[in-house]
Order: structure tokens, then sequence, then C-alpha cells
């Protein structure tokens, strides 16, 4: 790439980076899948990664497909599942494709409740399904049986529905950058820690609650504070409506997705559009696996969260939230994994601050130029699925060389 061109680029991943910062996601909605996703229909399911072929999908991913099939009451057994997607009477689609984003398997039906995040500005909206619960038997993770599928009616049901009445009846909706950046601020990093963002959000949606009546606001409260992690969903989907807007910068290295299946790991670039450039899975860097597991009991099953590096957060502000070491390593290793990622990436958020390192924002709009130039990719936040199902641990992450090199060679040649 001429001197021309990369200050061409340069100029472009100014325009992705204000983008970026001025982005105001609001949650203006709980809604099924089927009543708010564009394209969304009875017979699709939506999961995570860059799309395959059905018969692509292996171990536990292609466990939760099926299960979504049964889930929607498409199929009456696993079998007439397999055949249905097989035939391809019922469709598999990338949740990226659909303004989605997905956790681990990522599926997401028709009759799903989703948070509905809209920025603001540009009118983007991102998608993404409610927080399971913390029982360790999850759609997402790879698992569907009768608690699964209970659990998922109570979400259609109850969960979902009340959300969003309360929701609805706030005016304006729940602004979530305001939550996000005072979270940074109270220890989390808005991936694998989520734990001040969850109460931040409680206080926020708490009056609407009254509302519903008693009984329903103590269900939706019980529901809310059955673990930390709720906040995880409404920040993946703002993440996913603030990084669509960078597309509007044409010509720009920044990354606007980063996604993984069972099989590979894929990137979109704000300068060559939907276009996946895709390499092997990631690597561990770092675990804790829960008591009786061990590396060997891992199973990748797919991810879309890593929505949240794409945007300054998660690994990308691993020096906010130190109660992670064990999963992320010793504190010194966490403060030197997120300086490293200042390396690659094309400024510095306006937002998002880390108190550890003098209230620096976080590093924010990977350049797959800076990631070819220096060797270093990005880190990345991941909860860990087992091999029988179920979650197992979480650990840092790294990603593979491959698809940044294979979409910087492509923007070389646009330009």
């Amino acid at each position: 790439m001429s001197a021309h061109q990369s200050e061409r680029v340069d100029r472009a991943n100014a325009r992705a980076l204000r983008l970026l910062y001025d982005a105001d996601p609001v949650l203006v909605d709980v809604r099924p899948a089927i009543e708010v996703i564009p394209g969304m229909t009875k017979d699709t399911v939506l999961t995570s990664g860059p799309p395959l072929h059905w018969d692509a999908y292996t171990g536990g991913q292609r466990t939760a497909i099926l299960g979504g099939v049964l889930h929607e009451g498409l199929a009456s057994s696993t079998a007439e599942a397999e055949r249905l997607l097989s035939r391809e009477a019922v469709r598999v689609a990338g949740c990226h494709d659909f303004g989605a984003v997905g956790s681990l398997a990522g599926v997401t039906t028709a009759s799903m409740p989703v948070l509905v995040v809209e920025d603001a500005g540009s009118g983007n909206r991102g998608y993404c399904t409610l927080f399971e619960g913390a029982a360790p038997a999850r759609l997402n993770y790879g698992v569907y049986d009768a608690s699964v599928q209970q659990n998922l009616e109570y979400l259609a049901g109850v969960i979902g529905p009340a959300l969003g009445a309360a929701v609805r009846s706030l005016d304006g909706g729940i602004p979530l950058r305001p939550i996000m950046a005072r979270a940074l601020r109270q220890g989390d990093e808005l991936h694998s820690r989520n734990t001040a963002a969850s109460a931040l959000f409680l206080q926020e949606i708490l009056p609407a609650l009254f509302d519903l009546g008693a009984d329903l606001a103590r269900e939706v409260v019980g529901y809310l504070t059955s673990g930390d992690y709720f906040f995880l969903r409404p920040s993946m989907a703002a993440a996913k409506a603030m990084a669509d807007r960078m597309y509007g910068a044409e010509g720009s290295s920044v990354v606007t997705a980063m996604a993984f299946s069972c099989a590979e790991f894929g990137i979109r670039v704000a300068g060559l559009g939907p276009r996946w450039f895709r390499g092997p899975l990631p690597e561990v860097e770092h675990a804790r696996f829960f008591p009786g597991h061990d590396l060997g009991d891992m199973e990748i099953m797919g991810g879309e969260s890593l929505i949240t590096e794409v945007c300054g957060l998660g690994a990308f502000a691993q020096a906010a939230a130190f109660t992670l070491q064990n999963y992320q390593g010793k504190p010194e290793v966490m403060v030197r994994r997120n300086l490293e990622m200042y390396r690659i990436t094309a400024g510095e958020h306006e937002v998002f601050k880390i108190p550890f390192l003098e209230y620096r924002g976080t590093p924010a709009g990977i350049d797959v130029r800076k990631v070819v130039a220096t060797g270093v990719t990005p880190a990345l936040d991941v909860g860990i699925a087992g091999k029988g199902g179920g979650q197992i641990g979480a650990g840092s992450f790294r990603a593979p060389l491959q698809p940044f090199a294979d979409a910087c060679a492509a923007l070389a040649q646009l330009n």
C-alpha cells in the first residue's frame, strides 16, 4: 500500500472512529425475534459465526441449532429436525446478516424474545436474545432438554413480555452508553464481567417494573438478579448497533465484526462491507476451568460476544476488571495484554475509560493493517463450553492472524 493509499485509509479510519464515538445505543424494546428482526421467518434459525452449510456444524453448536428447531415446534423429533435442515426446509443463517449477535452457539429463533437496541443518531439496530440464566443447561451452551425448553418458554411467555412492557413505558427507552461507561469505572469490562452494569440497569428499569404489578415485578427482579451476566446481552446488542455505524466510513481498515462458529473464526471490515474473512479458530491464552474440568474437556461451539471487543470493551478493557484475574491471568498480565491492544487500534475511545490507566480511553477501532504489521492479534474474553454442553470455565483467547492478513490484502487491492 502506497503512502498516498495509507493516508486515505487513515482518513477513513478517523471517520469510522468518529461514527463509533458518537454512537448512542438505547434499549427501546424487547419483542419476539420474528416481530422485529428484518427478514426473520418462522422457519429460520440464526446462529453464531460466518455462515456454514448445515452439514459443517458439529458438536454443541449443531445440538443447539437442532434444539432451536424443536423449540419452535418445526419438528417433533431430532431426526425430523435433521431432515428438515438437510433439505433446507429450515434455513440456518448467520446472526450478523440479520443485525443480530449471539452468545456462544448464538441460536436465535422466531419466538425468542430479543433485546432491541437502537442507535439514536443513525437508527441502526442491534438484536440479542435474553440471558438464559445461570443454570448449567443452556441452549447457547449446546444443551437442549426438557429443562432448557421450559426455561425458553418462561423467557418467551413471562420475562420477555414484561421487560418489553417496562422498557416501552419509559420515555425514550433506556440509554445504554452511560451505564456502560459507568460500569467500566466500577470494575466491569462489559464482556466476562457485567456485575456493575447489571445492577445499574436494574436501577434504571426498577421504577417501570412497579407498574407491572407486584407479582410480575417480583418475577422480573428475580430474573435480573439471578446472576451477574444479564447485561452482557444488552452490551452485545449495543455494540452491534455501534459497530455497524462504521460501515459508513468507505475505505476504512477498521474491523466491524469478529465472530466464530464451531469450525472457523471470521472478521468483517468497514471498508469491505459484509464479506467475511475467515481463518482457524482462536486459541486459548489463559483459562480457568470449573472444578472437575480441564482443557481436554473444552469444546468451541461459536460465539459473537466478541462484538464488545470490536467496540473497545471486553479484553480491550481488561485493566478495568482485575476481579477477572483467575480467568485472565495475574493483574500485571491483564495490564500488559490491555496495553498491547493499543498497538493494533486506530484510536482511544472518548467515552469508555479505564481508571487504572489514569482514565485512558480503551483501545478502539481494530486496524487490520496494524495487526498484520505487528503480528499482534486481538485478545478475546471468552466463556468456555464443555464437550457435553454447559459452561465449564472462561478465559482469554487470541484471534488468528490469517483473516486480518487476507482483509489487509483485499483492502490494498481496493485502494
